[in-house]
């Protein structure tokens, strides 16, 4: 009996309508895939967009914090004790150096955390050493956290601690700021209130009376916010002098230099036995690091 041609064999009907169903569930993917894709590339470019804006907006907010607060037709004032090329605060300008004093210039960010941590370990022998003459030691502030933290607690504390420097107590105001810095910054905090800067740290640096008035009226009116960024910028983009390492400036803080000479902190704080160094074994560091270049 012959085959009836006109209707297709059960399993291969079978297998089309496999065929046709698997057919379909692909297409029906690809659909979702396609709305997917789409879904993604447009939260995609919305999250670029947010982002973009997020940057602008941080940066408005920091140029309004350092450059428009205030008075906006207040004069700007140059620290009295800054480097004649406005990269430092000499902090021992009153001191009488030594034949041998060595030149020790830091650059430190006032909320940098290893900053910080070096500035408590050895600011105050630092400070003693400026105050016998034995260095010369010079402040390079740098205020690169603030875009780290999305904050201006660096660059507020620095226009106070250049407000110190017009009373004569940079450096006693420098180290209280260290002394009472968090070690371990959040992104979006004050970093340091108002009160901190304006009555807090400056009762530690022992800035009273009419000093104290100068000091405020300084601060309020970011007399020194100029200064500030023109320093930081500076020390990002100005070599070292004969330094091989830093030839197009200094954007890694903490930084300690001997004559020009980068000293090796880390080495020296990791094998410290106490919370702070003391003047004899900071001025060893330096004076070996000179002499054997590091």
């Amino acid at each position: 009996m012959a085959k009836d041609k006109t209707k297709p064999r059960p399993e291969l009907a079978a297998k089309r309508e496999a065929m046709r169903v698997q057919e379909a569930a692909l297409r029906s993917q690809h659909r979702r895939r396609l709305v997917l894709g789409w879904v993604i590339g447009i939260v995609i470019v919305a999250m670029i967009a947010t982002g973009i804006t997020a940057v602008i907006l941080h940066v408005q907010a920091g140029q309004r914090a350092l450059q428009i607060d205030g008075k906006a037709s207040v004069a700007q004032i140059t620290p009295p004790n800054a480097t004649s090329d406005g990269l430092a605060i000499w902090a021992n300008p009153a001191a009488t150096l030594a034949s041998d004093a060595i030149t020790v210039d830091i650059h430190v960010d006032f909320q940098d955390p290893t900053s910080i941590m070096a500035m408590q370990y050895y600011g105050t022998a630092l400070a003693s050493l400026a105050n016998e003459g034995k260095i010369k030691l010079l402040y390079h502030i740098h205020i690169a956290s603030d875009d780290t933290y999305a904050n201006t607690a660096a660059g507020r504390a620095a226009e106070a601690a250049t407000c110190a420097d017009t009373v004569n107590q940079f450096s006693a105001y420098a180290q209280a700021v260290f002394n009472a810095a968090p070690l371990s910054p959040s992104s979006g905090d004050v970093g340091f209130s108002d009160n901190d800067l304006q009555n807090v740290f400056s009762g530690t640096a022992n800035i009273t009376g009419d000093d104290l008035t100068a000091f405020k009226k300084c601060y309020t009116d970011r007399a020194t916010s100029t200064f500030v960024e023109a320093m930081a910028a500076g020390n990002l983009t100005t070599a070292v002098p004969n330094n091989a390492t830093y030839t197009s400036g200094v954007s890694t803080v903490p930084l300690f230099l001997a004559n020009d000479i980068a000293v090796d902190i880390n080495t020296d704080m990791n094998s410290a036995q106490a919370a702070t160094d003391d003047e004899t074994s900071l001025l060893t560091l330096l004076q070996n690091t000179v002499a054997y270049g590091g």
